[in-house]
């Protein structure tokens, strides 16, 4: 639960992401989480660490596609999980019928 002093992490990574600044380092929940929503797993996180960290890594991909995302409740993480449930990761498993295109079931 997010309090004035910590943020919530959406992370939409399979095994999740490892943030680390100087000494300081946080372990966030992926899609392989025991609670996921809209295929993010939440983390919360002290609010400084996450200012600082999303400074220092404005440019990061998983930051700027939306992959990764921070909300300062609980409750707008999880609103912002649920819109983004469509986006692609690109580690999204095949589907064995129509695994890719041009590319038929043997």
């Amino acid at each position: 639960m997010a309090t004035p002093s910590t943020v919530t992490i959406g992370c939409k990574l399979p095994n999740g992401l490892v943030l680390s600044l100087g000494e300081a380092r946080h372990e966030l929940a992926g899609t392989r989480a025991s609670a996921v929503i809209g295929g993010y797993g939440l983390t919360p996180v002290p609010a400084e660490f996450w200012a600082a960290w999303s400074r220092a890594y404005a440019d990061y991909p998983l930051l700027k596609n939306g992959l990764i995302f921070a909300q300062t409740t609980l409750e707008k993480a999880t609103g912002q999980a649920r819109e983004q449930a469509a986006l692609r990761t690109g580690t999204e498993p095949l589907n064995p019928a129509t695994p890719a295109p041009g590319i038929t079931p043997a």
